[in-house]
């Protein structure tokens, strides 16, 4: 078995995939985490590994110098800063709602720009990871192994939870746009800040096959004076949030 395939079974394993943005080396240690722990390895768990992928400085970074720019995304780029900050200040519920219609929106809108004609959800997020991988091979974009894997740990995420029958869903956090979209879940069901980083890491997975056809880097922008402002305001935010809970 390839690194990379244990990657992506490993995160598909836990109701997670390899997520664009984030260095390699941070990724590898939660692998050798759920590796190591096996069914132990839960939630509370995932929710630990991944805040710090997600916290005020990267995602002000992504707000000021990624979204905007990024094709298809860009059309979304209120409603994204908007979640972002609600979940700053704790309103995750506000933020999960904000953000699930925009996975799909995004994801059919990019499908129509690569001419391709899904039918289902389903079809939408496979038939982009299967063009995007051969435009990889095709063009030589960057390294066709690692852009392979993490496309189809992003079609496993989306087919077995994100957008499986909610009744269905496996695990206890409850990312899944049905139970989410439809109302079946309620406030205790969803609204954790995993939830937030699921379907952020989802929005930046569209991000990242946007960025194939526009010429953006495939990195995570840099932190900038403007950005460093904002990402000061999502602190103060989670200040606030902490005395509004006491």
């Amino acid at each position: 078995m390839s690194p990379l395939t244990l990657w992506q079974q490993s995160f598909n394993s836990v109701g997670w995939f390899i997520p664009p943005y984030v260095q390699m080396g941070a990724l590898s240690k939660i692998v050798g985490d759920i590796q190591a722990r096996g069914t132990q390895y839960g939630q509370d768990d995932l929710e630990q590994a991944v805040m710090m992928f997600y916290g005020p400085g990267g995602l002000a970074a992504m707000v000021k110098h990624r979204y905007p720019i990024v094709p298809v995304i860009k059309d979304y780029r209120e409603t994204i800063a908007e979640a972002i900050e609600a979940h700053f200040f704790g309103l995750n519920h506000v933020a999960i709602g904000g953000l699930v219609p925009v996975i799909e929106g995004a994801g059919r809108q990019l499908a129509a720009q690569r001419g391709l004609s899904p039918i289902g959800v389903h079809d939408v997020f496979k038939m982009l990871a299967d063009d995007c991988k051969q435009e990889s091979v095709s063009k030589n974009m960057g390294a066709p192994t690692e852009i392979e894997a993490m496309m189809d740990s992003f079609v496993a995420f989306a087919k077995d939870y994100m957008y499986v029958n909610s009744s269905l869903y496996p695990l206890v956090d409850k990312t899944n746009r049905h139970g989410i979209a439809h109302g079946k879940y309620s406030d205790a069901d969803y609204g954790r800040p995993l939830n937030f980083y699921k379907t952020i890491a989802a929005v930046d997975f569209l991000a990242f096959v946007s960025s194939f056809r526009a010429n953006i880097s495939w990195f995570a922008p840099d932190p900038t004076p403007e950005s460093r402002k904002l990402s000061a305001y999502y602190l103060a935010l989670m200040t606030l949030r902490a005395r509004r809970v006491r």
